[in-house]
């Protein structure tokens, strides 16, 4: 019987949440017990939820007489594995880009352990498998990488290109490594060509970095032409991406990039940083860009907004790449890897 661990999964859903609601389905078809989340992720639940797993949680599952748990998130408890565990690791990107933050102190002084007590981990590209495997030593065959999915009913190209007031979007929370200081640089630069071209950065603000994007856009004359969206809704986010005339995602560093997947599965232009999981999922259906390089990337974006070619060759590309995953094959391959595991 398997412990499904949703704990860490929050009320507003980002990468971790949109992936576990995504495989829950599959998962459910197999014994199982949940443990729901829903917290609203601040610093004193983490605590609370870290000291939880590290006590109840392995004596919820004795008494739930689970023989595996499973946490979609690198969440457990360390010790004697008297219940074996499998988590699965979106990136590990608190410990290649730390910050001044509970959540980059866990990653660094509780993760790599965590993960060396794991009977298994899953992943979601090769590059973040290399980066566990350099952080932790786990070898090779502890880790399974299966990719990341969209919904296609939900995740699907419109009729028009993109909208009336064209605008470049961008999509996630403006953590540091987002690099969203360069693409708000790069910006500055295209907009006096194009007048009616806007920037649109959708995701959860940054206690720290948003105020000081916020003034950069100040500085630079533009806060008619950037906006500041909160927290997308998962019902409105396709709509979001339709109406763009390309996302721009020039991370510094991505264990995988979900918003590249979704973008091209909504037929619109992507422009991505290379050198991590983003390049990855992206392969010849993007353009990508050196992410340091601020230069290569007003570049990059000017060609997108310049040249429609260019735009409807990436369109088609980036349709072709996104039909190589779905959630369903996702949930159908963790489903299959948990149970063997169970049984062992």
């Amino acid at each position: 019987m398997l412990l499904l661990n949703y704990s860490p999964v929050l009320r507003q859903p980002t990468g971790i949440g949109v992936y576990a609601n995504a495989v829950l389905p599959a998962l459910q078809n197999l014994p199982h017990v949940l443990i729901p989340g829903g917290q609203e992720g601040t610093a004193r639940q983490r605590l609370r939820r870290l000291a939880w797993s590290q006590v109840q949680l392995p004596q919820l599952a004795r008494h739930q007489g689970a023989s595996l748990i499973f946490t979609p998130a690198p969440e457990g408890y360390l010790g004697r594995q008297e219940i074996p565990q499998v988590v699965m690791v979106h990136d590990l990107r608190p410990i290649s880009h730390p910050e001044r933050s509970l959540q980059s102190l866990y990653f660094r002084a509780w993760v790599p352990s965590l993960l060396r007590c794991c009977r298994h981990i899953l992943t979601n590209s090769e590059f973040t498998a290399r980066e566990i495997q350099r952080c932790s030593g786990v070898p090779q065959e502890r880790i399974t990488v299966i990719p990341l999915g969209y919904d296609r009913d939900v995740f699907y190209p419109a009729a028009q290109a993109y909208a009336d007031a064209p605008y470049l979007l961008h999509v996630g929370q403006a953590y540091p490594h987002k690099n969203l200081q360069r693409l708000i640089e790069a910006f500055a630069q295209l907009a006096p060509r194009h007048k009616q071209l806007r920037l649109v950065l959708a995701g959860k603000s940054h206690a720290q970095e948003t105020p000081r994007l916020q003034a950069l856009v100040a500085e630079r004359g533009l806060e008619a032409r950037v906006e500041f969206r909160p927290y997308v809704p998962f019902g409105q986010l396709a709509d979001l991406y339709r109406g763009a005339l390309a996302l721009v995602y020039p991370s510094l560093w991505e264990g995988f990039g979900l918003p590249v997947l979704e973008a091209m599965a909504c037929g619109i232009p992507v422009l991505t940083g290379a050198g991590s999981g983003t390049g990855e999922v992206a392969a010849d259906a993007a353009l990508l860009v050196e992410p340091t390089d601020g230069a290569a990337l007003a570049d990059a974006m000017e060609a997108l907004v310049s040249q429609s070619r260019l735009r409807a060759d990436l369109r088609c590309r980036g349709l072709e790449r996104a039909r190589a995953f779905s959630w369903s094959h996702t949930g159908h391959i963790t489903a299959s890897l948990l149970a063997d595991l169970s049984a062992v």
